[in-house]
């Protein structure tokens, strides 16, 4: 029987009913594990099992939430090399392939295996002699300070490529060229690309501009020494570590991908002109 391990995000107004009405659907028909602690009454017919143990336990990972409830996870399911398969509950849902309004042949679909599985590109950043952060769309280093720009220089393979004075700078992944590196001015790149974009936040210079870059290469980034420069690292839209004048973190291709679940037959342009229209 099919295991499959579903995480909700319970601060989506409607997530209880549709996580009921999918569980209800499956019932029976494949074994299902919730994660405990998330502040609801597990559907009957449900394993409650802890956030971490439902990677090993369970074949597939639904997550029923946006974009920001998947990257949560991605780190997680591709250690584990588990699938996920998104059921956007959030606004735009770019990297879902399932909405709530169709749960139904979305779990026929699981249930036969009619679906594509697509592997995306995950980065990996160093910082302070920590332990390797993994993450599928970018690492960006911002100013922690309102008001206030930072310099910060770029390396590539050691080899110096040049110094920005900016709000911060995105490091990202072909899928994460479509989130916040486009905001800030960045190319979009097919998410089948082996490369990495580089593009400058808000910089204060006419020939600062964005950097695509092959896959295989390290990328530093080090925060500036003249003044008292203060910036945050955040990994997939999470603050992992504050910065200090000086200090610097590593970007690089991870070993691991991200598998994500495809179910409908939008292709890339498609989805570019529903999600990002709007």
């Amino acid at each position: 029987m099919l295991k499959i391990g579903i995480i909700p995000n319970m601060t989506k107004a409607d997530c209880v009913p549709v996580l009921e009405e999918f569980c209800g659907i499956l019932s029976g028909r494949a074994e299902l594990f919730v994660p405990a602690g998330e502040g609801f009454k597990p559907p009957e017919g449900t394993n409650v099992i802890s956030g971490e143990e439902i990677f090993s336990a369970a074949d597939i990972i639904v997550v029923m939430g946006g974009d920001g409830s998947l990257l949560g996870v991605s780190s997680a399911a591709a250690l584990a090399g588990k699938p996920l398969l998104g059921i956007n509950l959030g606004r735009v849902g770019y990297l879902a392939s399932a909405e709530k309004e169709n749960l139904e042949p979305v779990a026929e679909k699981l249930l036969t295996g009619d679906y594509e599985i697509n592997e995306y590109m995950m980065l990996k950043a160093c910082y302070g002699g920590g332990e390797a952060v993994l993450a599928l769309n970018d690492v960006v280093a911002s100013r922690s300070e309102f008001g206030r720009i930072i310099e910060f220089s770029v390396f590539v393979d050691d080899e110096y490529v040049d110094t920005y004075t900016a709000d911060g700078v995105v490091i990202a992944t072909p899928t994460g060229s479509t989130a916040y590196s486009l905001s800030a001015g960045g190319p979009i790149a097919y998410p089948t690309m082996d490369m990495l974009v580089i593009t400058p936040i808000c910089p204060h210079g006419l020939s600062s501009r964005p950097i695509v870059i092959p896959a295989d290469k390290k990328i530093t980034v080090k925060l500036g020494e003249k003044y008292d420069y203060k910036a945050l690292i955040t990994v997939d839209g999470k603050i992992v570590s504050p910065m200090s004048k000086n200090d610097s973190f590593t970007v690089s291709k991870a070993t691991v991908k991200t598998r994500l679940i495809k179910m409908n037959n939008y292709g890339f342009y498609d989805i570019l002109r529903i999600k990002l229209k709007g």
